[in-house]
């Protein structure tokens, strides 16, 4: 799976927590059980929680669990749907987020997921008309998260300066969020700002464990700026924390050769 595609599970599983948080609670019935609304609910909870923590078999247990139901359910279609990309069964994730949009056509995390989604898989035109199609929403009250989508989507078609545009906008509402930074920080990279980059990277290593890709990006653009202590410091940190990773093998290619494109 692509780095992209890991990016729309991160954040619409943290999405999906958030929207089906209120609704878990035992409903006061005549029977005094659970709702079935409230039963989809948990087990789409339940079964978010496991693909976040990688247990994707416990996951699929939970959402067909939660499917069988409600079919018709949208968040638990959603979450199938990111299954699917975790899965890397794009078809199947394509037909789940399609009945997510059927389910509630105003599900603005599964459509923006979805148009993240298309962008990865090439089908870039669909993923913006998609992206687009939230962005207009005026009721979509998490536009950052769809500022970033596009953003995604424009840096993969190589349009990083409308990518900057759509970043910065989701950098005002959420100037700490990592996949922002990180983003900014690549499309920076791209558009030859490399002071830019540079600040990007350390607002990003200063929230959490840095990436291999985050590292790897970090000594080229060090190498950009000539700044030869700054490259060794992030080739050192690459090598300790991904020894055996990809990324490392480049970083070591690109200082043999003080070649920064590689």
């Amino acid at each position: 799976m692509s780095s992209q595609a890991v990016k729309i599970l991160i954040y619409a599983a943290a999405g999906l927590l958030i929207l089906s948080g209120c609704v878990v609670e035992p409903a006061t019935t005549a029977t005094g059980g659970w709702t079935k609304e409230q039963r989809v609910s948990l087990h789409t909870r339940l079964g978010v929680g496991y693909l976040q923590q990688g247990r994707l078999a416990a996951a699929q247990e939970e959402l067909e669990f939660a499917l069988g139901l409600g079919r018709d359910n949208s968040g638990a279609n959603h979450a199938m749907a990111l299954l699917k990309v975790k899965l890397g069964e794009s078809e199947a994730a394509n037909h789940y987020f399609e009945q997510a949009l059927a389910g509630d056509s105003d599900n603005h995390d599964a459509r923006n997921d979805y148009g993240m989604f298309l962008c990865d898989i090439g089908k870039d035109e669909a993923g913006i008309v998609q992206l687009e199609q939230v962005l207009g929403d005026p009721l979509n009250d998490a536009r950052y998260r769809s500022h970033f989508g596009m953003a995604a989507c424009l840096s993969h078609r190589k349009q990083y300066q409308r990518a900057a545009e759509h970043l910065s906008r989701a950098l005002k509402a959420r100037p700490k969020n990592r996949f922002v930074l990180y983003e900014s920080a690549v499309v920076s990279h791209e558009l030859g700002k490399f002071l830019s980059a540079r600040g990007y990277l350390e607002r990003y290593f200063e929230l959490g464990t840095p990436s291999a890709d985050s590292l790897l990006l970090a000594v080229k653009n060090e190498l950009r700026l000539g700044s030869k202590e700054l490259v060794q410091l992030y080739a050192y940190q690459l090598r300790s924390s991904y020894p055996s990773s990809s990324q490392a093998k480049q970083a070591r290619s690109l200082l043999v050769g003080n070649n920064p494109d590689g």
